[in-house]
């Protein structure tokens, strides 16, 4: 993005540009969010639900609205979030398969 020359917004700060670095970032699921400092990252860190209003589901990859009690799991340090309960043991019974978007992204019919 950087290379691209684009600016995204802080997700806490929205008046600043957040900085494309990986020390200023948060994964939640396949979601990525930047942030203009290390004290909005803290801020964030609080409360997320309070800074996010979409997630992607990790089993379906669509967009989903995220509340308080929207089911998740933490796998390997990072956080899940899902649109439903079933999406949630789906994701539990195979955790591996569903880590990483490119690996659970679903297949397209070419016909």
């Amino acid at each position: 993005m950087r290379n691209l020359k684009i600016e995204v917004p802080c997700v806490v700060y929205p008046r600043r540009t957040a900085r494309i670095d990986s020390s200023l970032r948060r994964k939640i699921g396949h979601d990525l969010f930047y942030f203009s400092s290390a004290q909005a990252m803290k801020v964030f860190d609080r409360n997320p639900t309070r800074y996010v209003k979409k997630l992607s589901d990790p089993i379906t990859i669509t967009r989903f609205p995220l509340t308080s009690a929207t089911p998740r799991v933490v796998h390997r340090e990072r956080t899940y979030y899902f649109a439903s309960d079933l999406n949630r043991r789906t994701f539990e019974a195979d955790r591996e398969k569903y880590r990483d978007r490119r690996a659970s992204a679903p297949v397209m019919d070419e016909r």
